[in-house]
């Protein structure tokens, strides 16, 4: 019942309108907010600390959460997806805390909330990029688009690279002086990430739609009096031994 319940097409619209608001949201902030804060350079949460992201980063963080909760409970359109699924529902559950527990600032320093707001978007991002790589080896022999399945393949090779640029300028900023553009790894890692959430919508909706679909069963024969009645109308002699 409660499976059902998401995999209904108001779930799937609702979806898809939690990723669409997210990245709204996020191209609002870059836009209002680009005299303040360096898209190359800082991270995304940076947002959070200034207007409107202060309202605007929370609850693109958690339209992108309600997404994720939604496609965990209605699958991504696969045989073999318990795993999956979990990942995506711990992803959510991430996202929330991210949302919840703000940024630190220059002023306050490295908080207690800001060190889990950093390690809970970190880790949506982990498991999203698992999520990834999962599905484009479970969908290499499985009946899905091919954009989907090429689809799955290029988020996963671009989110692994850039997480792994990202992680080394977060903890080793002078190796190249990737501290200078830290923030842009993080943003690639958004969009790529998002857009691998939509094509998982998108599969499951597609896969519903497909089940959904009645079952065709031919018409048996008619038999009995009624064909025998057609029959003498239409002037077909009776055979010896069969019934009129």
């Amino acid at each position: 019942m409660r499976r059902e319940l998401f995999r209904t097409r108001a779930a799937e619209v609702t979806a898809m309108a939690g990723v669409a608001a997210g990245q709204a949201g996020f191209a609002v902030m870059h836009l209002t907010q680009s005299d303040t804060v360096d898209p190359v350079a800082t991270p995304v949460s940076s947002y959070a600390v200034t207007w409107p992201g202060v309202l605007l980063f929370p609850a693109s963080v958690l339209s992108l959460a309600l997404a994720c909760a939604i496609l965990a409970g209605r699958g991504v359109g696969l045989a073999r997806e318990g795993c999956i699924r979990f990942l995506l529902g711990a992803t959510a559950v991430m996202l929330v805390g991210a949302a919840v527990f703000r940024t630190g600032t220059p002023e306050s320093g490295l908080t207690w909330w800001a060190q889990v707001h950093r390690y809970t978007a970190g880790a949506a991002f982990v498991m999203l990029t698992v999520v990834a790589a999962l599905c484009a080896v479970r969908m290499k022999d499985a009946d899905v688009p091919e954009w989907v399945r090429r689809g799955t393949w290029w988020v996963t090779a671009l989110a692994a690279s850039t997480f792994l640029t990202t992680t080394v300028n977060t903890f080793l900023p002078a190796f190249l002086d990737g501290g200078d553009w830290r923030g842009a790894g993080q943003r690639v890692l958004l969009v790529v990430l998002s857009a691998l959430v939509w094509m998982l919508i998108a599969n499951s909706a597609r896969v519903g739609v497909r089940t959904a679909e009645p079952v065709r069963v031919p018409a048996l024969p008619a038999t009995g009096p009624a064909v025998a009645a057609t029959n003498a109308e239409a002037g077909v002699p009776a055979f010896a031994g069969a019934r009129s």
